[in-house]
């Protein structure tokens, strides 16, 4: 299964950014800078997106390059969830919202977050 992929959930269309279980290395990388491409060609505040980090391990350079990630797409951002971020993570992700500038809505699973993101008016 692709680890970047555009889904139907409720008659909306959202962006299911699948960073579960990565580890640090390349596949981080690959991964943003795909869901950089597609997010990059659509209008502004039209993405509806869940990010799913359950399990993943990440270090400082992968932090910093999730920081970058965020800021850039905040403009085209309409609602945005993540999933699975617990403990440590969840101090990370305080750190990518201060310098993104962005906030995210959490969730325990994919399945509530897709609700959410696509009741998002």
């Amino acid at each position: 299964m692709a680890r970047i992929s555009v889904v139907q959930h409720n008659g909306q269309t959202v962006l299911l950014q699948d960073f579960s279980n990565l580890r640090e290395g390349d596949d981080y990388r690959r991964c943003v800078a795909e869901a950089k491409a597609y997010i990059g060609r659509q209008a502004p505040a039209s993405v509806r997106s869940v990010f799913d980090a359950t399990g993943a391990v990440y270090n400082a350079q992968v932090l910093a390059e999730l920081k970058d990630f965020t800021a850039f797409n905040k403009p085209f951002m309409k609602a945005s969830a993540v999933v699975g971020v617990e403990g440590i993570l969840g101090i990370a992700l305080l750190a990518v919202e201060k310098f993104s500038g962005r906030s995210f809505r959490r969730f325990k699973d994919r399945a509530a977050a897709l609700d959410w993101v696509a009741a998002q008016p």
